[in-house]
């Protein structure tokens, strides 16, 4: 695993809603036979103190997990449904996750990983979603 900034950036759209979430941080990249290993740790500013994620690549399937507090597993596969735990500080519940678009261009120097989601609970929908992990080796200009 190498030192790594990381710029993540996250879109929810529901009904006529959309909020952005972009924050910056340092983690660890580490390019696998299969994929790639991206982790960092989140932060009482985007409410999962004490949490930590891994998001692990592998051949044209994703999957996020975090561990602490607020645990989770989001399995991100294009055109195919998967059901998956998610935590929050709230309470732990079941969703389903349907992955219309996933461009990977990650490589030995880093790069991009973006996905396109959407969520539903009890077949019901609750929102859109994209998310873009832009990752730079520590040091360099993104």
């Amino acid at each position: 695993m190498i030192p790594v900034d990381l710029n993540i950036t996250s879109i929810v759209k529901s009904d006529d809603d959309e909020e952005k979430i972009e924050f910056f941080t340092v983690g660890e990249y580490d390019l696998t036979k299969h994929g790639a290993v991206i982790g960092y740790e989140e932060t009482e500013g985007i409410g999962y103190e004490n949490c930590r994620v891994s998001v692990t690549v592998n051949g044209g399937s994703i999957t996020v997990e975090r561990t602490g507090p607020a645990a989770s597993a989001l399995c991100i596969e294009k055109n195919v449904k998967h059901h998956c735990i998610y935590g929050t500080p709230f309470g732990d519940f079941t969703m389903g996750i349907n992955t219309y678009d996933i461009q990977n261009t990650l490589c030995e120097a880093g790069g991009r990983l973006w996905f396109k989601y959407s969520i539903d609970i009890n077949s019901d929908f609750v929102s859109e979603n994209e998310m873009e992990i832009l990752v730079t080796p520590s040091g360099e200009e993104q």
